[in-house]
């Protein structure tokens, strides 16, 4: 059961979730690219798959950081470069911190289960997609979403050096929204659901593809809906 380190830094800066993508490259920019753990590319541009360390989101507006263990220890190069104007889309603008906050997880599998939502989640990319809609009915549909999920988890204790030993459940209680949205041009289906778990996950961290930019954000479970 790791303890590890989580440092939320929430800028004054207003973004919409389509500009989150340029707000991660002007702190990219900023930062230099020489450090990794900011853009997880490798020097010869490949991707560096690995559960990110820093992941760039919205705090209600707010452009906002998200470090997890060792991004809380190279956080300290962007407040050292970040003297002047970045560029997000179109426009210029100085990212001044509005709030930081700093806490001490303790990840574990409990024998109780907690309850979440996600928001903006992309459990369906390639083969993943072809079977999700070859399956014929929604209470097989929800199953294999879990089993992503499931997956999602696994991966994101792996990659915070987290082997979970012991069995990981989710279960799919409501599915509030689903929504086409554009991910590098193209059209990707994201889920806007809750769901319970026996781990423990802090608000704020993503789940599953494109968690570094925003997606698959866990939050505190606020929305009810009638339970599938």
């Amino acid at each position: 059961m790791p303890q590890i380190r989580i440092v939320k830094v929430v800028f004054d800066t207003i973004i919409q979730d389509f500009e989150i993508p340029s707000f991660r490259g002007a702190v990219i920019e900023t930062v230099g690219r020489s450090h990794v753990i900011f853009h997880n590319h490798l020097s010869d541009d490949k991707l560096h798959y690995k559960y990110p360390a820093i992941q760039y989101k919205r705090e209600g507006n707010h452009a906002s950081i998200l470090c997890i263990k060792e991004g809380v220890e190279e956080i300290h190069h962007f407040f050292i470069n970040n003297i002047g104007q970045v560029r997000i889309g179109n426009k210029h603008t100085a990212l001044m911190v509005k709030n930081v906050s700093i806490q001490t997880c303790n990840f574990q599998v409990s024998d109780e289960f907690f309850t979440y939502q996600i928001k903006r989640w992309l459990p369906l990319h390639g083969e993943n997609y072809e079977k999700y809609i070859s399956l014929d009915g929604l209470v097989d549909q929800i199953a294999f979403l879990e089993r992503v999920m499931v997956g999602n988890i696994l991966s994101m204790a792996k990659g915070l050096d987290w082997f979970i030993e012991e069995a990981v459940s989710v279960k799919i209680t409501s599915i509030i929204k689903s929504n086409w949205t554009y991910l590098k041009k193209k059209k990707v289906l994201s889920f806007d659901l809750i769901f319970k778990t026996n781990v423990f996950l802090p608000y704020g961290i993503g789940l599953g593809k494109s968690s570094s930019i925003g997606f698959g954000t866990i939050e505190k479970a606020t929305i009810k809906k009638l339970a599938i």
